[in-house]
């Protein structure tokens, strides 16, 4: 196609439209591990659109929606892969009272506010706007488009006595679809990116450590061994060992980083009991030049630290997440046409860089799928970098159309070329004897 031709295509793409599906899609609940109405609502969307799709449940109750166009062969096999699943509830205490947090979308002056639409229900909109307008211009195929609208992504994970579908995310849908027939040649991921494109990101792992001690009532809490008490020592040196840690680790201008992102100990219904037990949770971010088994060495670094301090200090240790990092993918073909599809709508090149976030991109690639993460949402309201926490989620309705815009162009290039012309494997046609 040319390119005034798919310019008629992607104009189709409206505001008011991209708007209509990023509200529908945040009005609708869908904490993880609790997809299923989400997935039933993004199966009635495509079937609307005329698009086949079907609903794979990947645990009880648990459902990804696939929907699929397909050319008439020759082609590459596109993938849109968007997650479903969303960060909070909206009724957790503590949480700020604006409407960015809540499961409705406000619109406003621009702008859709609303929980989800950051991460990712604005790039799954996104996703479907582009998918219709191809759809509805009867456009021939060559290559086949692939949605993957998937639960289980967000950074949920059992642990302790977290258990049960609402602690397994890390990308269980993904996981799921991939395994059990997901194949494409080539990946999007619609992560809030600014419309960046991010051709490689961090990895995540998770460990609990843990400190025992003694009981005793509190009349006589010296005879016990107060476990909150002994994790102090790691507290306080954890500071200094987590700057030590990001300066020993850095690739092309991004540095690594381990935080301290929860701390339980003791029983808050036994106000008169010596602590026995105190668990400090940290995660470890992996660059990708680095390799999730260089961890257990670094946890074995803070912990020598530790005893330094206080000499026989017993710790007990539990990895409970392992998420790899997505390697580089700036020259697969995806990445070159989103390049020339950003540009096209965009009129100039996309910001490039590698991702601090995690993304299901990890999981594509290990089935040998190229992958990169580019989405509508990052820039705020207020000019806070990607993310303003007094706010919370929030979408430019303009960025939104323009991503739309830009996967249908993606779409078009992609799938109206053979795959000699995309410089993909070709077998060659079998001889009859």
């Amino acid at each position: 196609m040319n390119a005034n031709e798919v310019k008629q295509i992607t104009d189709t793409i409206s505001a008011e439209r991209c708007t209509q599906l990023a509200v529908e899609l945040v009005d609708v609940p869908s904490l993880t591990g609790n997809e299923q109405p989400i997935a039933e609502c993004m199966h009635r969307l495509l079937t609307h659109m005329n698009i086949d799709s079907f609903m794979q449940e990947f645990e009880p109750g648990r459902y990804n929606t696939i929907g699929r166009i397909n050319g008439r062969g020759n082609g590459a096999t596109l993938l849109l892969n968007g997650h479903m699943d969303i960060s909070f509830v909206g009724t957790e205490s503590y949480l700020p009272k604006a409407p960015g947090y809540q499961p409705k979308a406000v619109v406003k002056d621009g702008w859709i506010h609303g929980m989800g639409v950051h991460n990712m229900k604005g790039g799954c909109a996104a996703f479907l706007a582009a998918a219709e307008a191809v759809r509805k211009s009867g456009v021939d195929l060559t290559g086949n488009v692939l949605l993957a609208f998937v639960g289980g992504e967000i950074e949920r994970h059992s642990v302790i006595h977290y258990q049960g579908p609402s602690f397994r995310g890390g990308g269980c849908g993904t996981k799921h679809w991939v395994s059990n027939g997901g194949i494409a040649d080539m990946a999007v991921v619609g992560e809030p990116t600014r419309m960046m494109l991010i051709n490689e990101h961090v990895g995540s792992v998770g460990v609990r450590i843990t400190t025992r001690g003694k009981p005793a009532p509190l009349r006589v809490a010296d005879q016990g061994d107060d476990a909150i008490r002994k994790m102090r020592v790691l507290i306080d040196i954890f500071d200094d060992y987590a700057k030590e840690y990001a300066s020993r680790h850095e690739y092309k201008g991004r540095r690594s980083s381990v935080h301290m992102h929860s701390i339980e100990g003791g029983w808050p219904y036994r106000c008169n009991r010596v602590p026995i037990f105190c668990h400090v949770f940290l995660e470890f971010r992996l660059l990708p030049s680095q390799q999730i088994n260089e961890v257990p060495l670094e946890v074995e670094r803070l912990l020598a630290l530790v005893r330094a301090r206080q000499p026989g200090m017993e710790l007990d240790t539990e990895f409970f997440v392992t998420l790899p990092p997505a390697k580089d993918s700036s020259t697969s073909v995806v990445a070159e046409r989103m390049r020339a599809a950003h540009q096209s709508v965009m009129g100039a090149p996309p910001e490039e860089g590698v991702g601090l976030f995690l993304s299901d991109a990890g999981h594509l690639q290990a089935y040998g799928i190229p992958c990169v993460n580019y989405g509508p949402s990052g820039r705020t309201v207020t000019g806070k970098e990607n993310w303003d926490p007094d706010v919370g989620e929030h979408l430019a309705i303009e960025d939104l159309t323009a991503t739309a815009k830009v996967y249908a162009g993606l779409i078009l290039d992609i799938c109206t070329k053979t795959r000699q012309e995309l410089g993909l494997k070709v077998l060659p046609i079998a001889q009859r004897g």
